[in-house]
């Protein structure tokens, strides 16, 4: 009787064992997944500014080594640079001031004009990246200029030109330039002194056409203002005989300018 319950015991015990390792462990049927987010970029850099592009990619990752795309996202961003926002504005007004000189001589090789003052004023609009085009006024006062025959005094360029600047180096904070023009002006001179043994004196002016080229360089101070200095040659075609019929000469007019310049782009 005893050896039968004892069996009995033994089988119900093996029993449970079974059933307790049969039983899943909830532990064990868990899918653990992993997302991971990767940026691919790449950053460039030229005088025109700063292009950042690439891609955003997110992806899942499960313990047994199984990899999906959950998303992926293309970008591109760009940063322009100061230069390339002054370069986009249309407009810019400049004033000069500076020196004049006239080269001019007489019959008897005195100057109509020493190292004297000028200036000018300037409004242009930007018509490709590297050319503006506008008006132009110029006021050349070179000074007077003593002979040991006869003198000069209030030798004077007014002038109206349509005008262009060619920048050779747009997106660069030191810009190199070609100033032009081609326009109208007036023209005046007074001389005095002794011809043959009298006294004579005469003023005269003319209009004329004149045309000026030259080499300038120009300084980015911010966005919209700028500091230059600026060489201009101009000839008038109007000639000294015009001017005084005593000791004038068939040669055009000719004057060498040098202007520091002040302008804001708008």
């Amino acid at each position: 009787m005893k050896r039968g319950i004892t069996v009995v015991t033994a089988l119900v015990l093996l029993a449970g064992v079974c059933m307790a390792q049969n039983t899943p462990n909830p532990a064990q049927g868990r899918v653990i997944k992993t997302n991971t987010t990767t940026v691919y970029d790449v950053s460039t850099t030229n005088k025109r500014g700063t292009t950042e592009y690439g891609v955003v990619e997110q992806t899942q990752t499960t313990p047994k080594g199984g990899t999906r795309l959950v998303s992926q996202m293309e970008y591109s961003d760009f940063t322009p640079s100061k230069m390339a926002v002054a370069n986009a504005k249309k407009g810019e007004i400049s004033l000069g001031f500076g020196m004049s000189q006239s080269y001019s001589k007489d019959k008897h090789g005195t100057r109509f004009g020493e190292l004297g003052m000028g200036g000018n004023a300037q409004i242009l609009f930007r018509t490709t990246e590297r050319l503006s085009l506008g008006l132009d006024y110029m006021l050349l006062m070179p000074h007077d200029n003593k002979g040991a025959e006869y003198s000069y005094e209030k030798l004077r360029l007014n002038g109206v030109a349509f005008a262009g600047k060619f920048t050779l180096n747009p997106l660069d904070r030191l810009n190199f330039y070609v100033p032009m023009g081609i326009g109208m002006a007036q023209v005046r001179l007074k001389g005095y002194g002794d011809r043959g043994g009298s006294y004579t004196s005469e003023s005269r002016d003319k209009w004329g056409l004149d045309m000026f080229a030259g080499l300038g360089m120009q300084y980015n101070l911010s966005e919209t203002t700028f500091l230059g200095l600026e060489y201009r040659y101009v000839v008038a075609f109007v000639t000294s005989d015009d001017l005084n019929r005593y000791y004038g000469k068939g040669h055009y007019l000719q004057f060498h300018n040098a202007f520091l310049k002040l302008g804001m782009r708008f």
